[in-house]
């Protein structure tokens, strides 16, 4: 999770009373974060936009009843993940585009290695394509966007053994479905 430095903890205190300017600043913050946090569970690059548009509407709309500055992140994610969880069983699950630019990109000189780098990436995303949703959501949030498991239990609203156990069965999951493919 971004820290929360004095600066930000103002303008989204700002928004919260109503400041059009301050929340318009929190959208050129959060915006890209979000969208690819929407773009890793649906897998649409149209849809994971119009969910970031949705997710800073619904987050407008109500920040005035946001408890504390400190909650706003953790809210805001939420809101998306959960608006991303509907679009991809409205959508019936399926992907329509390729996630190849959500992983890191190999840093290496050799280009030999390089190849290698994105052929493993196809293989993991493809593999991430036949996990569950739920298990797909909480990697996304962890191994994506790095976040603790504490956070993701806050932000799914689930307790911390289900986010613990969802990892490691998608884990798990992934790792045989690698192994399978290689044989």
């Amino acid at each position: 999770m971004p820290a929360l430095t004095e600066d930000l903890s103002t303008v989204i205190e700002q928004a919260m009373t109503g400041d059009k300017a301050a929340f318009s600043k929190l959208v050129w913050r959060y915006k890209d974060h979000i969208v690819n946090i929407a773009f890793n569970i649906v897998g649409n690059p149209q849809d994971a936009e119009d969910i970031a548009q949705e997710t800073f509407i619904k987050a407008y709309l109500s920040i005035g009843r946001l408890a504390s500055a400190n909650a706003f992140y953790r809210w805001l994610v939420r809101i998306a993940v959960n608006l991303s969880i509907d679009k991809k069983v409205a959508n019936g699950l399926r992907r329509t585009q390729p996630l190849s630019y959500t992983l890191p990109q190999p840093s290496t000189e050799s280009p030999e290695k390089m190849v290698e780098q994105r052929e493993q990436q196809k293989r993991i995303l493809a593999a991430m394509d036949r996990i569950t949703l739920e298990q797909r959501t909480v990697l996304v949030l962890r191994e994506f966007q790095e976040l603790s498991y504490e956070e993701i239990a806050q932000i799914l609203d689930i307790p911390l053994g289900t986010v613990k156990s969802r990892i490691n069965a998608a884990r798990l999951r992934l790792r045989e479905l690698l192994a399978t493919e290689r044989l």
